[in-house]
């Protein structure tokens, strides 16, 4: 990759729709439909994807709750929505005038024309630039034994550091990596310190009909100096661009500052979809009742945590 922001070429990212991708998660023994949500989802393959009578494909947020694949897409007769005879509940995007609720995701509405140029804030891209010039990018083979170990090491080190999520044995995270790169749509790519050749961090990106997801993004606590993470996140959205893609995703918005903070500053916004959140008598009471925070949450309310 050459040293100047302005001539960093764009990689090829791999592609999929949502039912082959769907289609993929059911079969798999090692991966959920996150990667990281291994370890996070009780029950290891349970929960899994779904297509309902319309053709549209769906996720569990968590167990027995659900919502579609395709969140920018508003679902036109709300009312109609059954997905699974099997849920507590589901929520999805709606016209603003069909709404009880908000979800709040960060995303990129429009990825054309994303470059070095938009992003906000003169201490981000010289960040970026130094990632770029100073670490070298490739996209990986997670079948590779080796590289597994190396990416294993990271994980761990980012785990320890977080405490979010749960270490792995290198034999564990070989298996996942190894199915990890049978996934349609689904591209690795690394960033390694130009000297010493050593694993910095790793991202999973998926490429799922017209969005671009961030699925997981991790970086070794003692090699973050080059800022790894920016360099990621940044080649990747330009490769999306590039392929002309329209969306990007990259979940949930949190209350950890820091984490909104490196989201926004490469382009990242919090955008309220209105939703219709759906809840099976007696569901919705008792979760105002004895999960109050939780509701909340669920309506989209700001306040959710206080």
């Amino acid at each position: 990759m050459n040293d100047s922001p302005a001539d960093v070429q764009p990689i090829s990212l791999e592609r999929t729709t949502a039912g082959e991708y769907c289609r993929a998660v059911q079969r798999a023994t090692q991966v959920e439909f996150w990667w990281y949500m291994g370890g996070l989802v009780g029950k290891r393959n349970r929960w899994k994807p779904f297509e309902d009578s319309s053709g549209r494909w769906w996720w569990h947020v968590k167990p027995r709750f659900a919502w579609p694949v395709d969140f920018f897409s508003p679902i036109p007769d709300a009312a109609s929505v059954h997905p699974s005879s099997g849920l507590l509940g589901w929520q999805h995007s709606v016209q603003p005038h069909e709404a009880n609720s908000h979800v709040r995701l960060n995303v990129i509405q429009d990825l054309s024309g994303y470059k070095l140029e938009a992003i906000e804030g003169k201490k981000r891209r010289w960040t970026i630039r130094k990632a770029l010039r100073e670490l070298d990018y490739a996209v990986c083979d997670a079948t590779d034994a080796d590289v597994a170990s190396q990416a294993c090491e990271v994980w761990n080190s980012h785990v320890q550091r977080t405490g979010w999520n749960k270490p792995m044995t290198t034999d564990e995270f070989r298996r996942s990596w190894h199915e990890l790169a049978a996934m349609p749509g689904t591209t690795v790519i690394t960033a390694r310190d130009r000297q010493s050749h050593a694993l910095c961090a790793w991202l999973i990106g998926r490429v799922i009909d017209g969005t671009a997801f961030i699925d997981t993004l991790t970086s070794h606590t003692d090699r973050v100096a080059g800022g790894p993470n920016d360099g990621l996140v940044f080649l990747y959205l330009i490769s999306a661009a590039a392929m002309g893609i329209r969306h990007a995703h990259y979940g949930l918005h949190s209350k950890i500052e820091s984490l909104e903070s490196f989201k926004k500053g490469l382009g990242f916004t919090p955008h309220a979809f209105p939703t219709r959140l759906h809840l099976r008598f007696p569901v919705g009471p008792l979760l105002r009742i004895l999960r109050p925070r939780d509701y909340k949450r669920l309506l989209g309310d700001e306040n959710w945590s206080t």
